[in-house]
């Protein structure tokens, strides 16, 4: 009861479509159709019998972790026909269609067992499998073994929410 009640007092999560098509308009481009999502670089802490999301969220990253992040999940997502985009220090997630899914930002999860928090609905086991293949991409890269050896958190998932279809706002 208490995770239902903790979703439904949490702020309403931004429109990740809407911000990314006024990005493009601003720019001059015509957005491109599909279902958008924020998709926060985060590390996740493994407790006693569960997993919390640390501070910061989402992490910060330099450009070139940037563009080698952003490639390796391209390469490897562009069969499924999803593609990450950055701008202005933000990750954008673009999917064919809607993966239905409610979402939570990674805000509200941060220092929480992240349980209470990922995705719900009719697609959240095929998003869950989506969210672990992320995850094991990530773990050795060497973004991240160069981010440990430097103390720095290791981005070991990306927290995806805040879902927008385009055609429903351009």
């Amino acid at each position: 009861m208490f995770d239902f009640l903790q979703k439904l007092l949490s702020p309403k999560t931004p429109n990740a479509a809407r911000a990314w098509a006024t990005i493009q308009n601003k720019a001059g481009n015509q957005a491109s159709s599909g279902y958008w999502l924020y998709a926060a670089p985060v590390h996740l802490v493994l407790q006693r019998d569960s997993f919390s999301l640390a501070e910061p969220a989402p992490l910060p990253l330099d450009a070139e972790e940037v563009a080698a992040l952003t490639a390796v999940l391209n390469k490897h997502f562009e069969v499924d026909k999803m593609q990450f985009f950055w701008h202005d220090n933000v990750w954008f997630l673009r999917l064919e269609s809607n993966p239905n899914i409610n979402t939570s930002a990674p805000e509200a999860a941060i220092n929480q067992d992240v349980n209470a928090f990922l995705p719900t609905g009719e697609g959240a086991a095929q998003w869950a499998k989506f969210s672990n293949e992320m995850q094991m991409l990530l773990f050795e890269h060497p973004v991240n073994l160069a981010r440990e050896a430097s103390n720095r958190q290791a981005i070991n998932s990306i927290w995806c929410y805040g879902g927008g279809q385009m055609e429903l706002v351009e």
